[in-house]
């Protein structure tokens, strides 16, 4: 299927792909920035959506961070700004999938991420100037900060908010 306008973005999709969303794993999560999202979106999703068990693609999201923050900061140790921005791209699509997906809800658009972003009740503070100054610079050593901090911050609020569902 064809990505939809709201997903085309220079870094994730050009409004060219096609995406194959016949067969879903969890694995996907991580693979294929957006894939549950878009799938929703035209009416193709599977039975089990990652927003609404996020107590499996939440904890996924968050390890596959973990790895991605070792290669970060050797990349930055060597000041390898070009290789640093590569790496960003996958980690600033896992961030956008658990900010929303902590809210139980699927990521609507990325080109309107901000909009959608102020209606969530879990997220952290100035998350959307954060993330907005993440995303137009993501090679800055600065912008890896930022990331790794919005996702410390966030995990501490998705553990919260489980705490208090139950």
């Amino acid at each position: 299927m064809k990505v939809p306008e709201a997903f085309v973005h220079s870094y994730f999709y050009t409004k060219h792909d096609i995406l194959h969303i016949t067969h879903f794993n969890l694995e996907d999560v991580v693979t294929e920035p957006f894939k549950y999202d878009i799938a929703y979106y035209l009416g193709a999703a599977p039975s089990i959506l990652p927003w609404e068990n996020t107590s499996d693609s939440i904890p996924l999201i968050l390890m596959s961070w973990k790895a991605k923050e070792s290669t970060l900061n050797e990349l930055h140790e060597l000041r390898d700004r070009k290789r640093a921005k590569e790496e960003m791209i996958p980690a600033i699509a896992w961030y956008l999938q658990m900010q929303f997906w902590m809210n139980g809800q699927p990521v609507r658009s990325i080109t309107d991420w901000k909009r959608d972003m102020e209606l969530l009740k879990w997220k952290p503070v100035n998350v959307d100037e954060r993330l907005d100054f993440i995303v137009k610079k993501p090679d800055l050593f600065h912008s890896y900060i930022q990331l790794q901090q919005l996702f410390t911050e966030s995990t501490k609020l998705f553990y919260k908010s489980k705490a208090l569902k139950k």
